[in-house]
Parts: C-alpha cells; structure tokens; sequence
C-alpha cells in the first residue's frame, strides 16, 4: 500500500518581490500587484498603506489624460485584459496598449522626479494558493 503525506499544519511561504519604481517595467508590475499590496493594509502593514498611497499620488502628478487614466483603471485597477477594456472603449487593443505604455512611462517619470528607488514587499502565500 502506498502512503500520504498530509500536512497537518498549513504551510505558508514567504517571498520577496522588489519594485523599481523609476522604470517602466517596476510600475506596471506594482500596478499589476497593488491589490495585494493594499490587502496587507489590513494585516497592520503600515507599509504597504505608504506604497498604495504613494502610488496613488504619483499617479496624480503624472498627468495623464483621460484616455491613460481609463486604460490603467480597466486593466489595473479591475483586473480586465487590454483587449477587453479595448472593448469598453471604443478603441482598438494596440492603442489600450499605447496609452498603458505611456502612463506607467509618466508615473516612472514622477518616481524619478520623487528620487524612488527600489521597494520590496514581502507577500506570504499558502500552499493551497501556489498549487
């Protein structure tokens, strides 16, 4: 007979993720993340308040014009894929895309400006969740 092994105590793992917020590529994933960065808000994370609410400032700063504005609120900020917020538009994925590109650019300009370098936030994960 073969055997299980059952973890009778729920495991959980740590890791670390890091952020540069002066490139492009730092905000969108920050942007992509900043629902489970608020969540720790919750969980007397000081911290993560500070990242959400700067974030949210530099998105203030950045100036985006409304069309920006609406394509990272539907595929930031509702979890929606470009091609659906395309959709809700009236517009054509590529420019979802285009608009997108060029906002996070100005929100990296902001935390340039700012002198922001690299966060870290440490997110916890259930085994459960990564299986």
């Amino acid at each position: 007979m073969g055997a299980v092994k059952v973890d009778t105590e729920k495991q959980t793992r740590a890791y670390e993720v890091k952020y540069a917020l002066n490139d492009v590529a730092g905000v969108k994933a920050l942007l992509r993340d900043r629902h489970r960065i608020a969540e720790r808000r919750f969980r007397g994370d000081t911290a993560a308040s500070d990242i959400i609410i700067d974030l949210h400032s530099a998105i203030e700063s950045a100036g985006l014009t409304e069309r920006q504005a609406e394509a990272i609120a539907w595929v930031y900020g509702r979890d929606l894929t470009q091609k659906t917020a395309a959709a809700i538009m009236g517009i054509a994925q590529q420019n979802v895309a285009a608009a997108v590109d060029r906002a996070a650019e100005a929100i990296a300009s902001v935390f340039k400006r700012w002198e922001y370098g690299e966060i870290t936030v440490e997110f916890e994960v259930d085994d459960e969740e990564a299986a």
